[in-house]
């Protein structure tokens, strides 16, 4: 798969890149990923990168021919490529919508900056408007993250799959996972319940399935909902 970044900070995601499961998918030819950055365009026509915004009040925007000229270079390269745009008005991001990024060869990461973006490139250049949330943060490339690092979990032979079902949303059909312990047996007076040190794999299981119902009945009920 390759990704596509548009963004006006391509240094913000060095760090994260060269480690963990991100790097992995790099060195293994996996994941290739290519920045786009608006500042590029800027000519002695178009000296500022932002504008005011029509209408009056506070903020600032992207100016749309940065924007679309970025898009352009990506179209050039691949034509079918999935532009997303990262906006708090978006769909709130799941497991069914990463999965379908996952069909497409290549997919394009728009990430915004102060107010966000001209309208009118939502409208004609991107295929879908997510969200990692109901709030509100400071630029587009921490969504862009979060989305890359939800998208390489479900890339086959990065994660081992059995891990991958038991993580939540996924474990028992899209229910919160159940409590994890390890060594000591006995930490600050705490126990790890007797359950888990029996051997009964068929008990143990049940167990896991009681606490994962009560963890999500507390905590996301509206998972249980959908059942």
């Amino acid at each position: 798969m390759f990704i596509n970044l548009i963004t006006l900070n391509p240094n913000f995601f060095k760090s994260v890149f060269n480690n963990g499961l991100i790097n992995k998918a790099i060195k293994n030819n996996i994941l290739f990923f290519n920045f786009f950055n608006p500042r590029y365009y800027i000519n002695k026509k178009d000296k500022n990168i932002n504008d005011k915004i029509y209408g009056g009040g506070p903020g600032l925007l992207i100016k749309p021919i940065f924007l679309y000229k970025c898009i352009k270079s990506i179209k050039s390269l691949y034509k079918n490529s999935y532009i997303i745009y990262l906006s708090p008005q978006g769909n709130i991001i799941n497991k069914s919508i990463i999965l379908k990024f996952l069909k497409y060869k290549s997919i394009t990461f728009i990430c915004g900056r102060y107010s966000g973006i001209d309208q009118r490139i939502i409208d004609k250049y991107v295929d879908y408007e997510l969200s990692i949330g109901d709030y509100i943060l400071s630029c587009g490339e921490i969504s862009a993250l979060v989305c890359i690092d939800v998208i390489v979990r479900y890339i086959p032979g990065i994660i081992n799959s059995l891990c991958i079902n038991l993580d939540s949303f996924n474990y028992n059909n899209g229910l919160l996972s159940f409590p994890n312990y390890t060594r000591p047996r006995i930490f600050n007076k705490m126990k790890v319940p007797s359950i888990l040190l029996s051997g009964n794999h068929k008990k143990i299981n049940d167990w896991r399935i009681n606490k994962s119902l009560k963890k999500t009945l507390k905590n996301k009920n509206y998972l249980l909902k959908k059942k």
